[in-house]
């Protein structure tokens, strides 16, 4: 989005677009009417909801207590040389 791409020609860019696994898939479900175009932005816009609605918790949430910092890590002893 905010990459100007000043080191790429337009042609080249364009040619990386249809390529693009997402544009494709996109492409695949809209030939074989698996979903509208409707659908998808519907799809899309729930995402970003849902997304946004993450940040918000995310920024509201205080930040954990420094004796969470080790809490639910997983250690093995002689990692990454286990010993059997």
């Amino acid at each position: 989005m905010s990459d100007p791409q000043k080191y790429r020609t337009k042609e080249e860019v364009e040619a990386y677009k249809m390529r693009d696994p997402i544009e494709q898939v996109k492409k695949t479900i809209l030939d074989n009417g698996i979903a509208t175009e409707e659908d998808l932005l519907a799809i899309d816009a729930a995402i970003k909801a849902r997304v946004e609605e993450a940040v918000k918790f995310a920024e509201e949430s205080p930040f954990p207590d420094a004796s969470e910092a080790y809490l639910d890590v997983y250690q093995e002893e002689n990692y990454p040389f286990p010993v059997e």
